[in-house]
């Protein structure tokens, strides 16, 4: 029998200006597949920031929809290893083919390391084919591109440089010349608050704001003919809403930015399968609660309904996990508007699904209601029971069990929010010093335990 363990205290305080930090854990890992679609440019304003924003960004259209599946190089490469790629390096197809003619790039690939400092692009591969065959080549970069620096946390600000050279031929004796790219990076964390996409509502993210400087260069040398060296330069601008429940960016945007204005290119976000596209008279759903934390029994949550068009259409809410939770006051999960009560603690993510003569559409809001539980008994926790040192903490959160190690340990301040997401490692220690001060409700599980306890940031 399953055994769920509930260690409480009661939030009796507030935090201001809480926001989450990024890290490794929260990057791809090896074999991830993970779903986004792309959308058009709409009117939406990717610029807007700030600190506690609510970007709404629920009605971003699809255009199409891929996959981001992310395998090792020995498995998409694997004669590549001997040219100096890091064998531990994974990575996703870029696309299938690249140019035209003798020079086509075929099955593209970036390829990345997950360390502890930063998440980095390591090289390129492709393949070019000769007489019907593809033949591999590989590049890795001299200097690597630091894309992200962990911990990334609101204001944090650094500059990066990179340096790639990828040959463009057969073997060092038979080349047709190179395409090098060479620049620098300028990340900032602009903003932190909430994103709602279709995919998702209300997700706890920060804004990284990207300027990419390169020269790209490109040298030829082909048989019987003069040298060709054509370089250009390349300006974009990224920029990224991340979360520490999705391993790719609840949104990516990429364009141009001249005399202050910003014009996006590519538009990209997490997402699930959708099917094909529907009328677009087909429900927008959107959706929050009254408030995002509450006790056992005692609180009620209205769920507010902000879903267009209202006329023919009808709604599914479902509760996750659905055991402890039920529908009060005459409501139920059809109604427009239900209202909650909570019979269990936990953390509960809300999914409302629209459905009207057009089409139907769905959103979820992950982590959406913090509930702890209404029972002054279980605050008198023995020193024998002691889960983790000190409370107060300043610095790093020490766990005393060793069987914590492997389990996902999320961190909420006291209206509800998710700050924190990782894993335990085996050094059983948590860097808290990223934490703005007050108190903050832990949660720690698996497929079996699920632990709470309330700790103070001083």
């Amino acid at each position: 029998m399953k055994q769920i363990y509930l260690l409480v205290l009661i939030s009796v305080a507030s935090v201001a200006n809480s926001q989450i930090q990024i890290t490794q854990a929260n990057m791809p890992s090896l074999n991830d597949t993970i779903r986004y679609s792309n959308a058009g440019a709409g009117s939406f304003d990717f610029k807007a920031t700030g600190v506690n924003y609510n970007w709404d960004f629920s009605a971003l259209g699809m255009t199409n929809q891929d996959i981001y599946s992310f395998k090792s190089l020995l498995s998409a490469y694997p004669t590549l290893v001997l040219n100096g790629m890091p064998i531990g390096a994974f990575g996703y197809k870029v696309a299938d083919s690249i140019g035209a003619g003798p020079l086509a790039f075929k099955n593209v690939y970036n390829f990345y390391e997950k360390k502890s400092t930063a998440w980095l692009g390591v090289g390129t591969a492709f393949s070019i084919p000769l007489m019907g065959n593809p033949v591999p080549v590989g590049a890795v970069y001299s200097d690597k591109d630091e894309i992200y620096t962990f911990p990334l946390k609101y204001n944090d600000q650094d500059s990066t440089t990179f340096h790639v050279t990828t040959p463009l031929g057969l073997s060092q004796s038979i080349s047709f010349g190179s395409f090098t790219q060479k620049g620098y990076r300028i990340n900032k964390v602009e903003g932190y608050g909430t994103i709602s996409t279709p995919y998702a509502s209300n997700i706890s993210c920060i804004k990284v704001k990207s300027r990419i400087v390169e020269n790209d260069s490109l040298a030829l040398a082909i048989p019987l003919q003069p040298g060709i060296n054509v370089g250009f330069p390349v300006i974009r601008v990224e920029y990224k809403w991340l979360s520490t429940t999705e391993k790719i960016p609840m949104l990516e945007v990429t364009g141009t930015e001249l005399a202050g204005v910003f014009t996006p290119a590519v538009i990209r976000y997490r997402d699930k399968y959708r099917g094909p596209s529907q009328s677009p008279f087909a429900p927008k759903v959107k959706f929050s609660v009254d408030k995002n934390s509450g006790k056992t029994t005692k609180d009620t949550f209205t769920l507010i309904n902000n879903t267009t068009p209202t006329i023919g259409t009808s709604y599914l809410w479902t509760i996750s996990p659905s055991l402890g939770s039920r529908f009060v006051k005459s409501t139920g999960n059809t109604s427009v508007n239900p209202i909650l009560v909570f019979d269990s603690a936990g953390v509960f993510s809300v999914n409302l699904k629209a459905t009207n003569l057009a089409g139907s559409s769905d959103s979820t809001a992950t982590n959406m209601i913090t509930i702890i539980k209404d029972n002054s008994s279980v605050q008198d926790i023995s020193k024998d029971n002691i889960l983790f040192y000190p409370n107060p903490v300043s610095g790093m959160l020490n766990f005393y069990a060793p069987e914590l190690a492997g389990k996902t340990c999320r961190i909420f301040d006291v209206s509800g929010r998710l700050v924190s997401e990782s894993l335990i490692d085996n050094t059983l220690a948590l860097d808290c010093r990223t934490l703005d001060k007050g108190i903050y409700t832990l949660i720690i599980s698996d497929h079996h335990t699920l632990i709470y306890k309330q700790f103070i940031k001083e």
